[in-house]
């Protein structure tokens, strides 16, 4: 080190250059340099550090990247522990600190690197070149370890202490040697109070631990604390600390104070509680409270309270106006029955009786009509209340009551309503269910258990849905519930399937219609829907597809006949033979796209089956990249886009990707929903043989780029680029 420190260049730092420097530093340098004891300066206002080669193993990886850096350039931990300690030095208001057990990591005889402990003491270095009279700290340690391990004893008792600590519920122990002023604490206490537990259990001067005090409690808890230095004995005291993270911790402090013989304050020493969450439950409480009396005026409840022993019950002013009484005050038992409607007056005295028997659970939840004494209007009041109970002996009756009047008018108007919608829908042969998804319970309308062929009122579950439902079905109709049950799509459930009478093994034909209900986390908790048989509507439309199906048929016989008749035409005339086999082609692609019409009755198709087909004649997937969202087309479209990719794959086959192994078509395609619905498709060949420009256009390119465009009110265009063909149509996908 004493070569590293004259090789270094302080001209870069805040001392300057070493001839520069004051003698008080030169001094101080030279003689930690000189000793084997570990020992560094700090200097200056940065605490420029320098060290000896004893002093750089407790340095670990910052060695020796560390000489000539200032303070700041150190951990955030370190900085907030002994930055403090530092300052007051340099500043003259301190003569020194000492921490007693200092881990660090030495070298011993032979290259083992272990652990040690040292006391380490933190000195001020006189200068009179600077302003307070110091310079600089001067950090000694001495090797403490043998002291430390004789220690472990204690430590294990320090570890039956804690448990005991955590038992009672405390979350931090502290000593404060006043005399002293060093507070020795263990790490809980230490890091509620952000304070470097390492540090904190070698004991820290006092005021190290009241910044993380609450800025409204700091001035109360110091008058605490002087108040026990002044008499002793014990104290408490509950305040706030602020936490690292700019979180609030609420804690009682615990303590008591120990004099000297001359009555002088020795040491303090205590335990603190964490009561954040009794905190927040008081806090709760009182807003419950406040809610509470803010809930009754707005509701319209009154409270009552009734002392069995007197007979005597006591109304609050809004109780009063429920029942017409004039003003708040007491009432008897039998002053309370006359105003209960006569039909109603045993029902209430069997409800009070069953709540004031002890062996009941001494709750009361009764409806009942009254005639209000003030107007005779007739009115439903409802009541809940507790009974108390002392020795089996009920000692009080307390409630609320309030008036539900309209609720029972809108409750009979809500049961006609119902009434009425279960007429039509068994006037319309509709069944409905509701499944909570939570319990995996299904309930079935009347309708819905004879659809399913399942015997009225058996016990249902989702899994006996699944169980009816065709084999051919199940997969659609789990992903449409898959999808309905997704908190990120919610989609309405309508799916078509066919169940499997479970008594009658009758296949009928079920229309779904349905919507999911979501708790706040997206998560399903209900759905409610309907079902419809569609078994007649099914059978009919399969006679209709029965009907297409032939006359597709006999359209396909036409077209083979079209062809064999182009095909002799063609065969006689010698002189086109190309002809006859590109009409023969195009004959075909156009029969493709006949066949993935027809399988949809001609209302349209999917882009990907007109593609799929092509792939399929033209070498299958090896040799096409395809890349697209699916795309529904008209008739129009379907039968265009079919022709134009047939006559891009010919030529691709002929002289293009398709003409050699290896080569390769990207086919793909886009739709803007912006207007009108526009798709946008491109065909790009690559790995086949170079391309050049031909000299005229052929029929096929025709076909394509005026035909195409003209027909799909849009624009095609190819460019015959070197690496080959590309070709870009776009097209409306209604026309």
């Amino acid at each position: 080190m004493a070569e590293r420190v004259r090789a270094f260049d302080w001209s870069r730092t805040s001392l300057g250059a070493r001839e520069t420097w004051s003698p008080s530093l030169k001094l101080a340098v030279d003689m930690l340099l000189a000793t084997n004891f570990p020992m560094a300066l700090r200097w200056g206002p940065e605490f420029i550090l320098v060290y000896n080669d004893a002093y750089a193993p407790a340095l670990r990886e910052r060695h020796p990247d560390a000489l000539g850096r200032p303070f700041t350039q150190h951990s955030d931990e370190f900085r907030a522990t002994l930055l403090g300690i530092h300052q007051d030095i340099l500043r003259g208001e301190s003569g020194g600190y000492a921490l007693e057990r200092m881990p660090l990591q030495v070298q011993r005889e032979g290259g083992e690197a272990r652990l040690a402990h040292f006391a380490v003491s933190y000195s001020p270095v006189p200068d009179d070149t600077a302003p307070t009279g110091v310079g600089g700290v001067l950090i000694s340690a001495v090797e403490v370890t043998g002291a430390v391990e004789t220690e472990k004893a204690l430590r294990d008792t320090q570890a039956r202490y804690n448990m005991a600590l955590g038992a009672a519920g405390g979350v931090g122990a502290w000593e404060w040697d006043i005399k002293a002023n060093k507070v020795y604490c263990d790490a809980r206490y230490a890091i509620l109070h952000q304070v470097d537990p390492a540090f904190a259990s070698l004991g820290l001067p006092a005021q190290r631990f009241t910044p993380a005090v609450h800025d409204e409690d700091r001035d109360r808890v110091a008058g605490v604390a002087l108040a026990a230095m002044q008499t002793g004995g014990d104290f408490s005291d509950e305040f706030r600390l602020v936490q690292a993270d700019g979180s609030i911790r609420w804690v009682v402090a615990s303590g008591h104070c120990y004099l000297d013989a001359d009555g002088k304050p020795d040491r303090n020493a205590g335990v603190v509680f964490d009561i954040t969450e009794r905190k927040a439950m008081e806090a709760e409480l009182l807003e419950a409270r406040l809610d509470r009396d803010i809930a009754m005026e707005a509701a319209g409840m009154g409270r009552w309270d009734h002392n069995p022993s007197t007979g005597q019950r006591y109304w609050d002013k809004r109780s009063c106006e429920l029942f017409g009484v004039p003003e708040p005050g007491p009432l008897d038992f039998d002053g309370f029955l006359a105003l209960v409607h006569p039909d109603d007056v045993e029902g209430v005295k069997a409800a009070v009786v069953a709540a004031s028997n002890p062996a009941g659970d001494g709750l009361i939840n009764a409806q009942y009509r009254v005639v209000r004494a003030a107007d005779g209007a007739l009115r439903w009041i409802e009541t809940f209340g507790r009974a108390y109970f002392d020795r089996d002996q009920c000692i009080r009756f307390v409630g609320v009551g309030w008036d539900i009047t309209d609720r029972k008018a809108a409750a009979r108007r809500l049961e006609s309503q119902e009434e009425t919608l279960r007429l039509a829908i068994e006037a319309a042969d509709v069944g409905t269910w509701d499944l909570d998804i939570r319990n995996d319970v299904l309930t079935w309308s009347d309708r819905c258990y004879a659809m399913f062929g399942v015997p009225l009122g058996t016990p249902v579950v989702r899994e006996d849905f699944y169980t009816n439902l065709h084999p051919s079905d199940r997969a659609e109709v789990r992903e449409a519930l898959r999808r309905t049950l997704d908190g990120r799509i919610r989609a309405d459930y309508d799916v078509e399937f066919r169940v499997i009478g479970r008594q009658d093994g009758v296949e009928r034909w079920l229309s779904a219609k349905g919507k999911a209900f979501f708790d706040a986390e997206g998560k399903p908790t209900r759905m409610i829907g309907t079902t419809v048989n569609v078994t007649d509507r099914k059978r009919a439309e399969l006679h209709l597809r029965l009907l297409v199906n032939e006359l597709n048929h006999r359209v396909k016989n036409s077209l083979a006949t079209i062809q064999a008749i182009a095909g002799q035409t063609f065969h006689a005339a010698r002189s086109l033979p190309a002809a006859q086999e590109a009409f023969t082609a195009r004959i075909i692609a156009l029969s493709e796209a006949h066949d993935v019409l027809t399988r949809e009755n001609w209302e349209g198709a999917d882009l990907m089956d007109v593609i799929d087909r092509l792939t399929a004649l033209h070498g299958g997937g090896d040799r096409f990249v395809l890349d697209g969202p699916p795309v529904r087309l008209s008739p129009r479209p379907a039968l265009s886009l079919s022709m134009a990719l047939h006559e891009l794959a010919t030529n691709a086959v002929k002289y293009g990707a398709l003409s050699r192994p290896g080569g390769q078509i990207m086919l793909s395609w886009s739709v803007d929903y912006a207007a009108v619905p526009r798709l946008t498709l491109s065909w790009i060949e690559r790995g086949g043989p170079p391309v050049e420009t031909p000299t005229r256009r052929g029929f096929g390119s025709r076909l394509i780029e005026r035909g195409l465009a003209a027909e799909l009110s849009g624009e095609a265009r190819i460019e015959f680029r070197p690496e080959g063909v590309e070709c870009t149509i776009t097209a409306l996908l209604d026309c």
